[in-house]
């Protein structure tokens, strides 16, 4: 099997695209936080190996072991490239573009490595927690083996969400149907503060107020019917889902409502860029340099 194959993106290539620091250079500007040797902004390829982990996708009980990988970058990847050539014309979104859009949302939170760290991280605190009330002696060697056991049991559940068809269409129900019933904007940023992204895109704000203080932002895009919704689309734009107003008639939906580009105000465009900062899981990314020093600053 070819090598090129085993390493696979992390990070859609076609996403990454688009964060280009200019047209015409497959480069983009990143700050990895969980390099602690290399702590300044970087710029890097689109197929560095910061994007990259050795066969993510590989799901070795299906027949073929590369079936997910195959699948993301044929029928996947290839549609945000429609959707931005669409987006960019500024015009409301015609209705395969919004479908390709909910699809593009789901796939990219499932396989975000925070949907596989997560899980990891819980399960080898629970089956430590099951060794101790055991009485078991925890050695480095046993930790190891259940530090594994855990990985292994969170790729399997981050997988599924992909493959699993039951459970992709239960997941793929609710995000469809939390999204449809929301209000979309597109929000454009100015160029001298654009948005940024990071290898988690999409997050939810925390409405709870006693909550928020310690956990202003989510993980994840909180799929009921309060929540609102960012998805950063490029430097340019980031798609901001929100609840209709009370009073909308029952018929208006995210399929059939005028979404609007709007100018968003420099204070709106610094929450959402917090809520990126806040919720990547190693990397944060732009197209601008300096934006990201005073970041890190």
């Amino acid at each position: 099997m070819n090598s090129k194959k085993n390493e696979q993106h992390t990070i859609p290539r076609t996403y990454l695209k688009h964060w280009r620091i200019a047209e015409g250079q497959n480069l983009v500007c990143i700050v990895d936080f969980h390099n602690k040797y290399r702590t300044e902004v970087q710029t890097v390829g689109l197929n560095d190996k910061v994007f990259k982990s050795r066969k993510y996708y590989n799901d070795n009980s299906l027949k073929n072991p590369y079936l997910i990988e195959e699948m993301l970058g044929e029928d996947f990847e290839p549609n945000y490239e429609i959707i931005m050539n669409e987006v960019k014309k500024e015009q409301s979104l015609s209705e395969s573009v919004r479908v390709k859009l909910m699809g593009w949302l789901y796939v990219s939170k499932m396989r975000s490595p925070v949907m596989r760290a997560n899980p990891e991280r819980i399960a080898n605190f629970m089956y430590k927690a099951q060794e101790c009330w055991n009485g078991s002696v925890l050695t480095e060697e046993r930790e190891r083996e259940l530090k594994e056991k855990a990985k292994k049991l969170a790729k399997k559940v981050q997988l599924s969400a992909l493959s699993d068809e039951v459970q992709v269409q239960n997941l793929l129900k609710l995000f469809v149907d939390t999204l449809v019933s929301k209000h979309w904007r597109i929000l454009k940023s100015t160029p001298a503060y654009e948005f940024w992204t990071n290898d988690n895109p999409g997050f939810s704000p925390n409405m709870i107020e006693r909550l928020a203080r310690d956990r202003p932002y989510h993980h994840v895009m909180e799929m009921n019917g309060g929540s609102y919704i960012y998805y950063p689309l490029s430097p340019k734009y980031c798609l901001e889902i929100t609840p209709f107003e009370e009073g909308t008639p029952l018929h208006i939906s995210a399929m059939t409502m005028d979404i609007k580009f709007e100018q968003a105000p420099l204070d709106y465009i610094d929450f959402i860029n917090r809520g990126v900062f806040h919720t990547c899981y190693k990397l944060l990314i732009s197209n601008n340099k300096k934006l990201l020093e005073r970041c890190i600053k």
